[in-house]
């Protein structure tokens, strides 16, 4: 299921650019537009790359943004890479910073603190606002 949508994302509620990389999965649970999500490895065999959950503060394979609200079940959209407006975020983040999986608000990120077990998932192109931050995905897959 999971595969790469060519529309990069044309009207949905989060907004990315032309060079960003979109694909679709399987949502396996609710998801809210500019949530982090990761694979599901709760699932088996190929399952485990074709659904995403929101990713959590001890959730590992995160790989990007959900860019709309769907229900459980539902085909979500997901940049993987590139520029993405409303990232969910957690705390103080200024522009041009290293983002991680936040620590302690789930789909959210924050910034990295350079801690060796924690990896950088995005870098800010802004100053965080409303607790959503526009950035730049770094591509995992």
């Amino acid at each position: 299921m999971a595969q790469l949508n060519l529309h990069h994302g044309k009207g949905l509620a989060n907004g990315v650019g032309a060079s960003s990389e979109v694909w679709e999965f399987k949502a396996n649970e609710a998801l809210t537009a500019g949530d982090w999500v990761a694979l599901d490895t709760s699932q088996s065999d190929a399952a485990r790359a074709e659904q995403v959950i929101q990713a959590n503060t001890s959730t590992d394979g995160l790989i990007g943004v959900a860019l709309e609200t769907v229900a459980s079940g539902a085909t979500v959209r997901v940049c993987v890479g590139g520029y993405v407006e409303n990232a969910k975020a957690q705390g103080t983040i200024l522009i041009n910073k290293p983002m991680t999986v936040s620590g302690s608000t789930d789909g959210a990120a924050a910034l990295w603190n350079g801690s060796s077990t924690t990896r950088v998932v995005a870098i800010s192109l802004e100053a965080a606002s409303g607790n959503t931050v526009d950035c730049f995905v770094l591509k995992v897959l």
